[in-house]
């Protein structure tokens, strides 16, 4: 009588658990959260507002310098000829090399590119996350849905071996291993709830929400079609993925701030203009107070060679830099490309041979076991262990699932796109 007790209030103590799960009928589905995460997420938003703020860099790269305007006031008049000199206006710009400005405009232009690519795989990680907190949270609402189904079986042949052990056909000690077994089933139950409201957190933690958000049922997940070619994933790869596209305009950037560097040997000039105001004289000439104007031309002298030069050094070596650092990126994705290729192809193996032999032939096995039970043929150890086989083999089969739409997530990733045929916002 006290094992039944003890049985009751572990099932009473799951009660809340399975209210908290279910209190949510509305069916989330992966392409509204895709969607809510990439409005919503800080992350995403810090970048956006990086890349924002480059274009108004590339604006400022191309302006002219500040021009210069003085006023000069004689304390002292300076007497000449036509009167005494008392203030004096002026005002100078300076003008780059032609050239420059455009260099410096280009480079500008590449760097603000390269914060796009930031923002835009920011967005490809964000969604990846989001994914992959869904996937796992697929497989924790499986596994309870796959467990609750067992449990149900195994209570009816705990049933089954209570009313043998009453008529005496079979031991004690198969009532006791069922109920030890449905102990098990509970405590498993307990730790995937557990572990979904952990899951839950994180995702709303990704989406920018509150973290008590509740998350209602998850639509289904089917297995995705993939049908492409490693070669076709590289081509994607090297004209996608954010960080090699990053790559390349860095390395474009640095060119012209080498050129740049190079162009500081050429003279910039300086245009000035002056105005000054002639008080009036004491002679009877026509021109006599007349006001005097002059205009000024200056360059620049690029005299410290020295320092043109150290600065020419530090560009080239940048480049260089910028260089193996995109060859090393593009060995990267097209490693992870390839990784990644042959893990999807294997899971999908490995669901096709779930779906077509290891459960249908578990579940004859426990059809089996449990009719050779109930007819004397076999003891109960032989049918608990069908169903164990059984509920580990369908657990296995939504893993491979879950793995399988993980590494269609993380591929693209690596590759920078969506690929078609997976619920995802249009780029």
């Amino acid at each position: 009588m006290t094992r039944y007790l003890v049985l009751a209030i572990i099932l009473t103590m799951t009660i809340p658990v399975n209210t908290a799960c279910s209190q949510s009928a509305e069916t989330t589905s992966l392409k509204d959260l895709i969607e809510e995460a990439i409005n919503n997420n800080p992350v995403i938003q810090k970048v956006y507002n990086e890349w924002e703020a480059s274009g108004y860099q590339t604006e400022q790269a191309a302006s002219l310098p500040d021009p210069i305007a003085k006023y000069t006031y004689f304390g002292e008049s300076v007497e000449t000829r036509v009167g005494p000199q008392e203030n004096k206006y002026g005002i100078a710009q300076e003008i780059p090399f032609p050239a420059k400005l455009g260099m410096k405009k280009i480079a500008a232009s590449r760097h603000a590119g390269v914060l796009k690519e930031e923002y835009e795989a920011s967005k490809q990680e964000i969604v990846k996350k989001v994914k992959f907190v869904y996937y796992d949270m697929f497989w924790v609402d499986k596994a309870i849905q796959v467990i609750e189904g067992e449990k149900a079986i195994l209570e009816s042949q705990e049933s089954v071996a209570r009313k043998k052990y009453e008529l005496k056909l079979a031991p004690q000690q198969d009532v006791i291993k069922a109920q030890v077994e449905l102990s098990k089933l509970i405590n498993k139950l307990l730790f995937l709830r557990q572990n979904r409201e952990s899951l839950e957190a994180k995702l709303n933690n990704v989406l920018g929400r509150q973290i008590d958000t509740p998350v209602g049922q998850l639509e289904d997940v089917e297995p995705a079609e993939f049908n492409y070619e490693l070669d076709e994933l590289h081509r994607i790869a090297g004209e996608s993925r954010q960080e090699l596209v990053a790559s390349r305009l860095n390395v474009e950037r640095a060119e012209y701030e080498k050129s740049l560097a190079m162009m500081d040997y050429i003279p910039d000039v300086t245009l000035g203009f002056e105005y000054i105001q002639v008080g009036k004289g004491e002679t009877t000439q026509p021109n006599d107070g007349q006001d005097a104007w002059m205009a000024s031309v200056a360059f620049s002298v690029p005299l410290w060679v020295d320092r043109i030069s150290s600065k020419i050094k530090e560009k080239k070596a940048l480049l260089e830099s910028t260089r193996k650092d995109y060859r090393s990126t593009q060995n990267d994705v097209y490693y992870e490309v390839e990784d990644t290729y042959f893990k999807i192809n294997t899971y999908r193996d490995v669901i096709a041979l779930y779906e077509t032999a290891l459960i249908p032939q578990s579940e004859q096995s426990l059809n089996a076991s449990k009719t050779a039970y109930e007819t004397g043929i076999v003891d109960f150890l032989n049918w608990l262990e069908a169903e164990r086989v059984l509920l580990q083999t369908k657990l296995a089969y939504y893993r491979a699932i879950v793995d399988f739409e993980k590494s269609i997530a993380y591929l693209e990733r690596v590759i920078g796109r969506y690929l078609e045929g997976e619920k995802n916002v249009s780029e």
